[in-house]
């Protein structure tokens, strides 16, 4: 049941992420589906935004061009939400987020 529990936290945190992201003109959500994983694209490089968020002490996902060279996913942008992932992070990273792409 342990497993369970986090496993429903780490999907709720999720949610939570996708909803924050949506409300962020420009970024579009690309899953449909998903456990704890979303892939959204940027309008703006996505390995520039996770520097300049980093630079904020914000870990901000990671870039898709990072696993995929060459793929054309430049503006492409992983993230992850877990148990450890808290609703003020995921504030924080949308609050920032927001910043950085205006």
């Amino acid at each position: 049941s342990g497993l369970h529990d986090i496993a429903r936290v780490n999907h709720s945190r999720a949610a939570a992420l996708k909803g924050a992201l949506n409300t962020i003109e420009g970024v579009e959500v690309l899953n449909e589906t998903f456990f704890n994983e979303l892939t959204v694209k940027l309008p703006k490089n996505a390995d520039k935004t996770v520097e300049a968020l980093a630079n904020l002490g914000i870990l901000a996902g990671v870039p898709a061009s990072r696993l995929y060279p060459a793929s054309g996913l430049e503006n492409h942008l992983i993230l992850a939400a877990t148990e450890m992932t808290s609703l003020a992070d995921i504030d924080a990273l949308r609050n920032a987020l927001r910043e950085y792409l205006t």
